[in-house]
């Protein structure tokens, strides 16, 4: 799994959900709205392809969480609020591709 495998995703864990987001949104949905909002459809599109390829992968929960926070510079400790990355993951998925669906 290497990270140029996902260039979408990478730019928005690394971008959004940097060190700093607690301080500029309240919650992390407010991050992904946020996305949603600075993004066209075919963006969004991507980074849902690409979660979509992720999760394909069936990598176990360690593994997620490394390749999220550690290779992706995400700072979002999901497990306090989701089941494991693959729920999060799955949550942003949807939330992008509704935001995509309602753009066409």
């Amino acid at each position: 799994m290497k990270i140029e495998d996902f260039p979408s995703l990478f730019q928005f864990l690394g971008a959004y959900f940097h060190e700093d987001w607690m301080c500029e949104f309240d919650s992390a949905d407010d991050v992904v709205k946020s996305f949603i909002a600075d993004s066209e459809s075919c963006v969004l599109e991507k980074v849902v392809k690409e979660i979509d390829s992720l999760l394909a992968m069936k990598i176990t929960e360690n593994e997620t969480r490394d390749f999220l926070l550690k290779k992706n510079g995400c700072c979002y400790c999901y497990w306090n609020e989701w089941q494991d990355g693959n729920s999060w993951l799955k949550h942003v998925s949807v939330l992008f591709s509704e935001a995509s669906h309602n753009d066409v």
